[in-house]
């Protein structure tokens, strides 16, 4: 059959007792903490203390990354809630979160719908925000941020249509300033009036190309599309009209056409194949494709995209190729790992890749707080300007910590040549070539010593979550890998060195803390080296054999002299990943935690951190053994 719409040939799929699904990771892919929330110390985060913080959306405007998120006290749908702007100029470093949109009220009295509900509001109430879209760029260069008023309620209540007051707008200037706020599309059809809303409409606004911006987002069909849960389907922003005939894949099955339009079209995105060719992408695995510029589609639930109710996010590459960026898990309480595959025409994808496999410890109980990173939002096609070399993403982590990862392009599961990196060719603080996961207490960044030497830098403050650097190397049965390391001092708690194959399993695990080197031979872990207590560059090499399963160590050319066989902690065929972490690996949450366990306690003040610095990082093949 000749497919119109985007489908996932492979075979590889997420296992998910593994965050990382035990799949290839995507060479190079890096993972950025926007903010990390904190209740107790408002002033370390956002300013207010809140801890359900989601959805966030990102683009790249006149050489700088903007990030808008949705941020509520506790849970989900309860307010009131406002959003916040993040702005940086590299994606790693990013400003103090800024209020783009405030926590307004709903006045009392009823409000008449034109469905014929009556929503009688008795007091006073906070509204909250939810936003399926933020930027838009004009044609004029222009910067526009949006976001959706609702109430509700109930948490599990949705705060639109009926019960949805509408959608505000406010300009970006150059200077990261905020315009006035206005509201570019209320929801007339569930009571609302001019007279009633909190903020103007934009046509009040007395800047003309302000006004002229807004009416250019309106009539851009494909952007507006975005606003169709919020704003209702028959609202006259959304054209693509869908009935209520299409299930959810969870409800029960009815007979009907592969065309039949979906019944609802959530978290819509989009990416144009070529000319008029559109595909869209909506939750739960749904996709479309127009053959016209957007006037009519061809829809239907796709199976081989397994992954639930945590969105997707569609692109063309830099590189002219295209990605899917997805959870692939099936439930939508575990939204883990995120994926990438990647296709040549746009319809056929294979190739998946990890872009985030991790899951740190959520710290903040709330209703619907999903574990994972989530709710995927890249940069939308159009605009004037891009990063260059990676596709950029955002998303929350646990619906409370928000995060974007750089993907660098072409998308690639494995490296054929070896390792030989002396950082002198990073910038901007990025580890070329490394996949990082680095969060505002974690950092792991390129770094210049005050001699001039180039290495990365790994710190921990974290009281729960990690640092972590890897390097994938060409996968290989025998291996030498060799690199200087320097810690800043003595310290109790260990890093974690270990070679591991392309599914995770970890064959080889080093760990330096209390003035000792240390490895774990099968089950057991012996110290191998004391470690000078001198600050300065020591050279650490391992040299791996998969055909016996044995492994030894050199510290600054000196073997380990310890006797007895030095044997892998399990048995693998080849090895292509080496991995510094500054806590133990973790596997949970997974699939038997539910989603309703109690805050962690101690997690608001930081520890006292550890730092590391590496370099000289060298892999080399079986002949040079």
């Amino acid at each position: 059959m000749d497919r119109k719409t985007p489908y996932y040939a492979g075979e590889d799929f997420a296992r998910m007792s593994r965050h990382d699904g035990g799949l290839l990771h995507a060479v190079g892919a890096s993972t950025y903490q926007v903010m990390r929330a904190n209740r107790a110390h408002p002033e370390l985060s956002d300013g207010f203390g809140f801890t359900y913080n989601h959805a966030p959306m990102l683009t790249y405007w006149r050489s700088k990354f903007y990030l808008q998120y949705l941020s509520n006290e506790v849970s989900e749908h309860t307010g009131g809630g406002r959003s916040l702007l993040c702005i940086s100029e590299d994606g790693i470093h990013w400003s103090f979160p800024k209020v783009s949109f405030p926590v307004i009220q709903v006045e009392p009295g009823v409000y008449h719908c034109a469905d014929g509900t009556d929503i009688t509001v008795p007091e006073k109430k906070d509204c909250f925000m939810h936003h399926r879209m933020a930027f838009f760029h004009s044609s004029d260069d222009r910067l526009l941020v949006t976001g959706f008023y609702g109430h509700t309620p109930y948490s599990h209540t949705a705060p639109w249509m009926n019960y949805g007051m509408g959608r505000a707008v406010r300009e970006i200037y150059d200077n990261g300033e905020l315009g006035p706020i206005y509201f570019i599309h209320y929801l007339s059809q569930s009571g609302w009036t001019p007279e009633r809303l909190p903020f103007p409409v934009y046509t009040e606004a007395p800047d003309k190309g302000f006004v002229a911006a807004c009416k250019e987002l309106l009539a851009d069909r494909l952007t507006t599309q975005q606003w169709s849960e919020e704003h209702g389907v028959d609202d006259e922003c959304i054209k693509i009209k869908t009935p209520a005939a299409f299930p959810y894949p969870w409800e029960e099955a009815v007979t009907m056409d592969e065309n039949t339009p979906l019944r609802s079209s959530p978290s819509f995105c989009w990416y144009h194949i070529d000319g008029d060719n559109i595909v869209g992408l909506w939750k739960h695995a749904r996709v479309g494709r127009s053959c016209d510029g957007g006037e009519t589609w061809d829809f239907r639930t796709e199976p081989s995209f397994v992954t639930s109710g945590a969105k997707a996010w569609g692109q063309k590459t830099p590189d002219g190729k295209f990605a899917i960026a997805y959870n692939n898990s099936i439930g939508s309480e575990h939204r883990y790992p995120l994926v990438a595959v990647t296709s040549e025409d746009g319809v056929r994808f294979d190739g998946m890749a990890v872009i985030c496999g991790e899951v740190p410890p959520r710290r903040y109980e709330g209703t619907c707080k999903d574990f994972g990173p989530q709710y995927t939002r890249g940069i939308c096609e159009g605009h004037r300007e891009y990063p260059q070399g990676a596709m950029w993403l955002c998303h929350s982590m646990n619906k409370e910590d928000i995060a974007v990862t750089e993907v660098p392009v072409p998308i690639r599961r494995k490296v054929t040549e070896h390792v030989n990196d002396d950082f002198t060719d990073c910038t901007d603080g990025r580890v070329k070539n490394w996949n990082v996961y680095s969060t505002v207490w974690s950092p792991v960044t390129h770094h210049v010593l005050f001699d001039g030497t180039n290495c990365i830098r790994i710190a921990d403050k974290d009281p729960c979550d990690y640092a972590r650097a890897m390097r994938i190397f060409p996968e290989s049965k025998q291996i030498r890998v060799s690199f200087d390391i320097m810690s800043a001092e003595t310290y109790t708690e260990p890093l974690y060195i270990e070679l591991a194959d392309g599914e995770g399993n970890t064959a080889c695990r080093v760990t330096l803390a209390d003035r000792a080197v240390s490895a774990r031979f099968s089950a057991y872990t012996h110290k191998v080296f004391d470690f000078p207590i001198a600050v300065g560059w020591h050279r650490l090499e391992i040299v791996a054999d998969c055909r016996t399963n044995t492994y030894t160590l050199f510290l600054d050319g000196q073997e380990t002299q310890r006797g007895g066989k030095k044997c892998f902690m399990q048995g693998v065929n080849r090895l292509e990943r080496l991995i510094f972490r500054t806590k133990p690996a973790r596997r949970l949450p997974d699939l038997e935690v539910m989603t309703d366990t109690p805050d962690l306690e101690g997690t608001d003040l930081p520890t006292k951190e550890r730092i590391y610095f590496i370099t000289n990082v060298k892999t080399e093949s079986p002949q040079a053994l």
